[in-house]
């Protein structure tokens, strides 16, 4: 089967595009024109180049794929970002979905993230049927675009097209190819971020969630959402993690959330005129103290979804920040 895959020069597409190709896939890895394609070591992967947001382009690469997965977004935080987050986020999933039922794809995976399953303060465990809890995703506005492309995808799988949804967690692990990792684990291990915030998250490694997704392409079911979490942890307790496997001094707390709620109206202000920038925009203050801790039984049950120790995970991600080789593992 030709499987099309968007995002493909991200994190998670490279994967996608690995995970895919070692099932049997042929793959079609899109890339934005002049992006980098991913390196996967067997050449089974075909690089094809597309606006998500030129559905004439859209339906050029999807001609004769029997699936596809739909893994491009914008991601962050900070309100200069987005218009852009929602012209992609939203628009370019509803165009991607109307060019993929025009060429008549067969099956569609769209991956949405853990931000549109919500949040608590006590780090309660929530699944795919939860009711949303957490911040308002008005004041967030990466959780109001997924939440609003992933409402898309349902409604095109409720009006007969066959869509499932994946909900990530926070993916840690290496790149496919040479390309340094970036993100939580490289600031932390370089001392570069020695701060901790309050809260936290479930965490998983890119290549299980990669493979549970094309498991999902395969025999997940049409209006269906499956959550490809990992290990539920507080900031406290996967920075200590990640500086002990580094051979650092663990860190002792995290700030108080009072800290980060007074901080939040000042980065507000800031932001308002044009002046705040990540870490400090008022979207990621807004954060912190939520801990979106959620229950991924459903994937385990259907997809086989399984997780691998967070320790492995670390250490292959310290081992490419040193200049270990990536990929697959």
């Amino acid at each position: 089967m030709i499987v099309l895959v968007t995002g493909a020069g991200g994190f998670l597409g490279g994967h996608l595009s690995e995970a895919l190709a070692a099932a049997g896939c042929t793959v079609r890895a899109m890339v934005r024109p002049g992006r980098r394609a991913p390196l996967v070591a067997d050449g089974t992967v075909e690089t094809v180049e597309a606006d998500l947001l030129d559905e004439a382009s859209l339906r050029r690469v999807l001609r004769g794929c029997g699936g596809a997965v739909h893994a491009a977004a914008r991601t962050g935080y900070w309100s200069r970002s987005n218009a852009e987050q929602w012209r992609v986020n939203v628009d370019g999933t509803t165009a991607f979905l109307r060019a993929a039922q025009a060429a008549k794809v067969g099956r569609i995976v769209f991956v949405s993230s853990i931000a549109t399953i919500g949040a608590t303060r006590e780090g309660t465990l929530l699944d795919e049927r939860a009711t949303w809890q957490g911040p308002n995703p008005r004041r967030i506005h990466y959780v109001l675009t997924k939440r609003e492309a992933e409402q898309r995808a349902l409604a095109a799988a409720w009006a007969g097209m066959k869509v499932v949804v994946v909900n990530p967690s926070m993916l840690i692990g290496p790149p496919v190819g040479a390309t340094p990792p970036r993100g939580l684990i490289p600031a932390v291990a370089t001392g570069k971020r020695t701060w901790v915030p309050p809260g936290g998250t479930s965490v998983a490694d890119v290549v299980d969630v990669a493979r549970g997704t094309a498991v999902a392409l395969e025999r997940g079911r049409s209006g269906e959402r499956y959550i490809l979490g990992g290990h539920n942890l507080t900031w406290l307790e996967l920075q200590r993690a990640i500086r002990g496997l580094a051979g650092l001094t663990p860190p002792r707390r995290a700030l108080p959330a009072a800290l980060f709620s007074l901080l939040t109206p000042a980065a507000a202000l800031l932001d308002a005129v044009r002046l705040s920038r990540p870490p400090w925009a008022p979207e990621l203050l807004r954060s912190f103290g939520w801990k979106a801790f959620v229950d991924s039984s459903r994937a385990r049950d259907e997809l086989a979804y399984e997780n691998r120790p967070l320790e492995e995970s670390i250490r292959r991600t310290l081992a490419a920040c040193a200049g270990g080789a990536g990929g697959a593992a």
